[in-house]
């Protein structure tokens, strides 16, 4: 715990567990309640204090639990799979126009979609075109930018480096990655306090900035004692007293996607056991909702498909780790396929009432095959020279839902396990 969490931790004391109990209007402890505190007061407190967010959520409650009452669905493979190639075969319209700096994005999301479906979803001619198209991008072979003639950027790069692990390296696509130049790029980025840019000419600096970094060198086998020093003291300092992790040290609230990329690190650097795992893993399970049995990202918001990736991974690293799971993977599991499917066309969805597209549809079936899941640390000889996390994973057999036979990911990397795996055993030399 950092000096200005002891303060606070001071000035606030000691932080109690809420307990909620329920009184009937026949109990004898009721009727000895003061009048201010009776059933029919308490509501019209209620009434009072509605926001925004509250109603939203009443109203995504009942959209769920409609869904969650229906027969169990099963996964709709073929109309995923249709809605995917859609993206290879038929030219955007302009108003993605938006777009036009997350390509490697766009990439990696339909191509890791495919992948985690099914092995043979992506053709030798989709993985050509994938790696022609980053190629493009950077002829140089990284770092990436976002589209032809931008500026390289980490998120870029991560995506980038994630695509091309997927194309089993056609036409040597593998070989033109420039390792040198990204290596030497991300010391670029590298800051005194231990965090990194987003890109060196305007970049932010954030936990995403430190995951896509360590995860890029990991992959590559370039992540050296110099890129490492001081970041582990930069990840302790972005937990917060809620147990999640922020963006920034000692700034912001516990965030679903910070923590993951916080907690990826960690899991990159070997140094997990290093932060406040026990506030982590009680802040992970506070991310459950209890009626919609899917996740959300933060205290008081709405519950969202993507975040069966973001805290669903973090869940599966922390397992990984030796802590157990946190979770409900059955809630999880019956959350995405009952109220996550696009039945209208393919795709899935962050809620009822959404429509698909292709980041949530990556990271839904992420959430999916992690539900499907139990993990555990990999030793593996083959891969002692190289510096990637390699997780084992088998089926989670207590679940009581079918599964859904979709490929094992490593929660770390956000890839199929078998592809990462060739992709690291391919750089298994330092520079």
């Amino acid at each position: 715990m950092t000096k200005i969490q002891n303060s606070i931790a001071k000035l606030l004391g000691k932080k109690r567990e809420v307990i909620e109990r329920v009184l009937n209007e026949d109990e004898e402890e009721y009727k000895s309640l003061p009048e201010q505190e009776s059933l029919h007061s308490i509501e019209e407190i209620m009434k009072e204090i509605e926001t925004e967010t509250i109603l939203d959520r009443q109203e995504v409650i009942e959209s769920c639990i409609e869904l969650l009452m229906k027969e169990p669905k099963l996964l709709l493979k073929d109309s995923h799979l249709n809605y995917l190639y859609f993206a290879f075969t038929t030219q955007f319209p302009p108003n993605l126009i938006a777009l036009d700096a997350s390509q490697p994005w766009m990439l990696y999301w339909i191509a890791n979609s495919l992948k985690v479906l099914s092995r043979e979803s992506l053709s030798e001619d989709f993985q050509r075109r994938v790696a022609r198209k980053l190629l493009e991008i950077s002829p140089e072979g990284g770092p990436f930018g976002g589209g032809i003639g931008q500026i390289p950027h980490i998120a870029g790069t991560y995506a980038a480096i994630n695509a091309l692990s997927l194309c089993n390296n056609i036409e040597g696509c593998w070989d033109k990655i420039n390792r040198k130049a990204i290596y030497e790029w991300l010391l670029k980025l590298k800051q005194a306090d231990g965090g990194f840019k987003t890109c060196l000419e305007v970049g932010e600096c954030d936990t995403r900035g430190v995951y896509c970094a360590l995860s890029v060198a990991s992959m590559l086998n370039v992540l050296t004692p110099q890129l490492c020093d001081g970041v582990l003291e930069y990840l302790i300092n972005c937990q917060t007293y809620e147990g999640g992790f922020g963006a920034t040290p000692q700034v912001d609230e516990a965030h679903g996607g910070y923590t993951f990329c916080a907690v990826a690190s960690l899991m990159i650097l070997k140094q997990l056991d290093k932060i406040n795992v026990e506030a982590l893993i009680q802040w992970c399970s506070s991310r459950q909702c209890f009626e919609e049995r899917g996740l959300n990202g933060r205290s008081n918001k709405l519950v969202d498909g993507c975040y069966s990736f973001w805290i669903g991974g973090t869940a599966a690293m922390i397992e990984a780790a030796g802590y157990g799971c946190c979770i409900d993977q059955n809630a999880l599991h019956e959350y995405i396929c009952q109220c996550c499917q696009n039945e209208q066309g393919g795709g899935l969805i962050d809620k009822p009432g959404k429509s698909p597209d292709f980041y949530h549809t990556n990271y839904v079936l992420l959430g999916l095959s992690i539900s499907e899941s139990e993990y555990s640390l990999q030793e593996d000889n083959i891969t002692n020279n190289i510096s990637t996390i390699l997780i084992r994973s088998k089926q989670n057999n207590s679940l009581s839902y079918p599964l859904s036979n979709l490929n094992s990911i490593n929660p770390v990397y956000g890839v199929p396990n078998t592809d990462l795996l060739n992709f690291v055993k391919h750089f298994n030399t330092p520079l």
